[in-house]
């Protein structure tokens, strides 16, 4: 692997680690805002059967929280993620019609995640969903061109 795509996927990694990071400690903040219990700890409701309490908050509530009210830090957590599995599937899988379907794979994912959240009343949960829409389209959209140049070219 070259320098010109070892340094950008490391750059990645990094952003995604620093990224987790902030998100979690921002997310931390549903300890104290206990009315936001009810509907932003999902993971918590589901492992506990609905009992939510102080100490039996998960972590993964604390992405739910910075996605719903900080979406900045999870949207940086998700392009640097989302770039290193392509930057990876770009390089496992052979040039042609299967990178096509990876990234229309990906793209669909991300649509899909979009879909989920789509009903989310805040602010921050809907520009999370604008830019999974709009990263999942630009990826079955660049599947697409490479499909037509590629038959194009032949």
């Amino acid at each position: 692997m070259s320098y010109k795509k070892t340094i950008p996927l490391g750059l990645a990694i990094m952003f995604f680690c620093i990224a987790t990071f902030a998100s979690w400690y921002e997310g931390s903040e549903l300890m104290d805002n206990s009315f936001e219990w009810k509907h932003t700890a999902v993971f918590t409701g589901w492992i506990h059967e609905g009992e939510v309490e102080r100490e039996n908050i998960s972590q993964l509530d604390y992405f739910v929280y910075s996605i719903k009210f900080k979406p900045i830090f999870p949207i940086i957590m998700m392009v640097s993620f989302i770039y290193m599995v392509f930057a990876i599937g770009q390089k496992l899988l052979q040039p042609g019609i299967k990178q096509n379907i990876f990234m229309s794979i990906l793209g669909v994912i991300l649509l899909a995640g979009a879909g989920l959240l789509s009903g989310s009343p805040t602010s921050g949960a809907k520009v999370f969903m604008m830019s999974q829409l709009l990263i999942g389209t630009l990826l079955i959209g660049l599947a697409v061109f490479h499909h037509f140049r590629k038959v194009q070219l032949d």
